[in-house]
């Protein structure tokens, strides 16, 4: 965890939203919960999620992710959870083995878009 609070501190996070499917997957690796919903933030070591109900924090998750007109899977771990109002909740997904091409993708994505203050 102690990575995560790094990140949030030095990483460049950009506001922006994208669409994005989130998969929860149970201990055995079948998918036990599906939503979607929007990005908050994004940065190369993860995203910040606006969803209509929250996964259990620490769950494994699959993450389909819209990046401009680029599709994107990549697999992480919920971090944080943040209740936003009585109807949406935020989460903090870290990402985690990401292949060189997808953390590249982001990389790219992330430094050629506006950071957040």
């Amino acid at each position: 965890m102690e990575q995560l609070d790094q990140d949030r501190r030095i990483a460049t996070r950009i506001k922006k939203v994208n669409l994005v499917q989130v998969s929860r997957f149970d201990e055995e690796g079948f998918r036990a919960d599906l939503a979607t919903g929007r990005t908050l933030d994004i940065s190369s070591g993860g995203i910040r999620l606006e969803l209509h109900h929250p996964l259990p924090l620490r769950s494994i998750v699959g993450v389909t992710l819209a990046l401009d007109n680029q599709i994107i899977e990549v697999s992480g771990t919920v971090a944080y959870l943040e209740v936003l109002d009585h109807e949406k909740c935020a989460m903090g997904i870290e990402f985690s083995d990401l292949s060189p091409e997808t953390a590249k993708l982001i990389d790219g994505y992330v430094g050629s878009s506006v950071t957040v203050s």
